[in-house]
């Protein structure tokens, strides 16, 4: 069996829209327009000789991701299985498309900043901060917590086992090293 894995690069044509499946499964399409342009060389300038349209759906964490990260006109970079999907259009007659099954959807950052804050969820009132005068990481996706937990879930006094293993770490730390 071969997959017929494809990578695209193009601009999104609508923000994403995250749905549910009867089974609740997230899902989204996201539409990507790649163009293609070519120099003329008498004029130097260039030109769009065509457009293909990309449908590429996401599920599960994938869409939520992409629904609070992408929107209308962001330069993405897919990689995925692609295949053609057929059906039979209102006058009877045979229509397809072109459709990509990502494992990976991303943001070409030679067009857009690196750091992206992600639109706010779905389902839930936004808890991060907006962006106002300044444009820091923290900032714009709220603070590392600056608390430490008060323990770190294991015991405070090693066991016999531990402090036998502690003693033969230390003795091989400090033993002088072999001249073989």
């Amino acid at each position: 069996m071969s997959d017929n894995t494809a990578t695209i690069v193009g601009n999104l044509t609508r923000t994403p829209v995250l749905r549910y499946t009867p089974n609740r499964i997230p899902v989204t399409d996201l539409t990507v327009a790649v163009n293609h342009r070519r120099k003329d060389p008498m004029t130097e300038q260039w030109h769009d000789v065509a457009c293909t349209y990309y449908t590429v759906t996401c599920w599960r964490t994938l869409a939520e991701h992409a629904v609070r990260t992408f929107e209308k006109g962001h330069r993405v970079i897919v990689i995925g299985r692609m295949y053609v999907e057929e059906w039979t259009g209102r006058e009877g007659d045979v229509r397809q498309s072109i459709r990509i099954e990502p494992s990976s959807v991303g943001l070409d950052i030679r067009f857009s900043p690196a750091a992206v804050a992600p639109r706010p969820s779905v389902s839930q009132v936004p808890s991060v901060p907006q962006a106002r005068d300044t444009d820091d990481a923290a900032t714009r996706w709220g603070a590392p917590p600056i608390e430490e937990p008060d323990h770190d879930g294991y015991g405070d006094t090693p066991d016999e086992g531990e402090t036998a293993e502690l003693d033969e770490l230390a003795r091989l730390a400090t033993a002088p090293a072999s001249s073989g």
